[in-house]
């Protein structure tokens, strides 16, 4: 009997146990994942969230991850999940990239470096940002640059004289940012990341005791390396970059003014007969000019407005023309300028000026020196890039070019284009540009049917200017590219473009984007093309070069 009632009272013991196991399942929910957040991600994962953070924030994911591993060897969390922080200050450094620069009371933002990788990691690179923007700035300020961080990585630690590299030197130490440069070029974390090198900024050009002045003119370390998220072509490696880069060769001077003498340096190295002078800051006269240059054999040199920069003097005895042509009025280049230009080259009597009452005029006037029955090219006289793409490809062909308003021609683009019976019209720019009106009103003019009128109009400058080339040279062994961004480089490089009959590409600084007509007229040629660029590195990117070479070679 004892037995019997010692069973029951187990039997009831152990349903009130489970009923109370029950009850406490329905109050308590279920544990979710994230309360394994003090677990370390893999590798993987971590590099995974650096590349999402620098993509989104224009920050290089290699410095980002250095720091990182520099910091804190790329955990979150310790062992115990406990976050991991540096008790050096009052206030800890937390997490991945030990993380300083907070508002200790903003218990919420607190809780979020403590708790949650990513966000800590895109803090660190805001982090990162905010001093890129108070040190000195290097080179052009390109943040795809790797070696324009070079003082922003410095301050990431401290915006100190201790790191100053001479400073550390002589401390027996490393700087912070050397040091991070340092672990980049290693193989920190085989098979996750690949070393990649910075050019730092050289101990010479830093005095000791001392912190980078804003005022010095910081020049970009050269080689020049890039970050990964503006790679011109995904899965390139540097040094194949690097390849590619050293293979085009640029024309380059220190300014427009020099950039046009270097390009007529390398045109017209043993001379010329003929020189065009024109306007260095500003286009509408010289673009009717390049079909001259053409016809004459040419170069155009660009000087101020006010006098002749002594840059071109020099030029001029050494390139010895036995005529100069001066585009546009007194507005354009001033009597003073002219006055100094007959002065130096006293070998020669032989000055003209071609100048209208206005830029259409002028055009016009230029126009009338080319033979009638011929190909004429008409573009807006009120921008430069599809002008300036339309004026080297048709000059190439011995066509000159007149200027239109968007609604309207002078009367005298009228009479010239009535003079010129041309056989072939051609058009650049949407209807933004030269509206239908105006179109059929040329049409008219010419006496043309509309099969011999053809109009280039692309989403933009890029592709209009790639829809140019692919018309009049659908094959070629050499393309010049220039910047679509200002007009002096390409109005100079014109100029030769025309002369050699060569295609002038304008790019924009990221270079051609996947899927364009640029990308596709570049795949489209068949033999091997030589490139060569109008411009620094502030016209045309080094990445824009990287992906024009890349597509032509593939």
């Amino acid at each position: 009997m004892e037995k019997l009632a010692s069973r029951r009272f187990l039997r009831k013991n152990i349903y009130i146990v489970i009923v109370l196991v029950l009850m406490v399942c329905l109050i308590i929910p279920g544990v979710p994942k994230t309360a394994f957040a003090a677990q370390n991600p893999s590798p993987e994962e971590i590099s995974g969230i650096f590349d999402q953070v620098a993509k989104e924030k224009q920050v290089p994911a290699e410095i980002l991850k250095a720091i990182a591993y520099h910091e804190s060897g790329w955990r979150q969390w310790d062992s115990k999940g406990n976050v991991v922080a540096n008790y050096a200050s009052p206030k800890p450094y937390l997490g991945i990239m030990q993380v300083g620069a907070y508002n200790a009371s903003d218990t919420a933002v607190v809780s979020k470096l403590k708790s949650d990788i990513a966000f800590n990691i895109a803090y660190g690179a805001d982090v990162l940002i905010s001093k890129w923007e108070m040190t000195p700035r290097i080179g052009d300020g390109d943040r795809s640059k790797l070696e324009n961080w070079y003082f922003a990585i410095w301050a990431y630690n401290s915006w100190s004289t201790r790191n100053n590299p001479n400073n550390a030197a002589a401390a027996g130490k490393t700087a912070y940012q050397d040091a991070i440069l340092r672990l980049m070029g290693m193989d920190y974390m085989k098979g996750v990341v690949s070393p990649v090198l910075i050019t730092p900024v050289p101990n010479t050009l830093i005095p000791a005791g001392t912190l980078p002045s804003k005022n010095a003119d910081w020049k970009t370390p050269e080689p020049v390396h890039y970050a990964g998220f503006a790679s011109p072509v995904p899965g390139l490696s540097q040094e194949e970059q690097n390849t590619l880069l050293a293979s085009v060769p640029r024309i380059a001077g220190t300014d427009r003014i020099d950039t046009a003498i270097k390009i007529a340096g390398q045109g017209w190295p043993n001379g010329c007969e003929t020189v065009i002078i024109a306007r260095s800051d500003d286009f509408p006269d010289a673009l009717a000019g390049v079909a001259l240059a053409k016809q004459k054999n040419a170069p155009i040199l660009l000087t101020s407005q006010d006098s002749l920069d002594s840059r071109v003097e020099a030029a001029l005895l050494r390139l010895k023309p036995l005529k100069v042509i001066i585009l546009g009025g007194n507005n354009a280049i001033s009597d003073v300028a002219e006055k100094k230009l007959k002065e130096d080259l006293s070998w020669t009597q032989d000055f003209e000026r071609i100048a209208g009452q206005d830029r259409f005029e002028t055009a016009a006037l230029i126009a009338r020196r080319f033979p009638i029955d011929q190909g004429v090219a008409i573009t807006t006289g009120d921008n430069f890039p599809d002008a300036l793409s339309l004026a080297a490809a048709s000059a190439s062909k011995g066509y000159p070019l007149l200027l239109a308003g968007k609604e309207g021609l002078s009367s005298s683009t009228e009479n010239a284009l009535r003079t010129l019976c041309p056989r072939q019209v051609y058009i650049a720019g949407g209807e933004e540009v030269i509206s239908p009106g105006l179109l059929d009103h040329i049409k008219e003019i010419a006496g043309l049917p509309e099969d011999q009128i053809k109009r280039f109009s692309g989403a933009d400058r890029y592709e209009t200017s790639s829809l140019i080339v692919q018309a009049f040279f659908p094959q070629t062994g050499k393309i010049f590219a220039a910047t679509g961004q200002t007009f002096p480089d390409a109005l100079a490089g014109a100029a030769l473009a025309a002369n050699q009959k060569i295609p002038m590409l304008l790019v924009s600084p990221e270079g051609p984007a996947a899927g364009s007509s640029t990308e596709q007229y570049l795949q489209s040629l068949t033999d091997q093309v030589n490139l060569q660029v109008f411009g620094g590195k502030e016209a045309v990117s080094d990445l824009s070069i990287i992906r024009l070479r890349y597509l032509l070679n593939n």
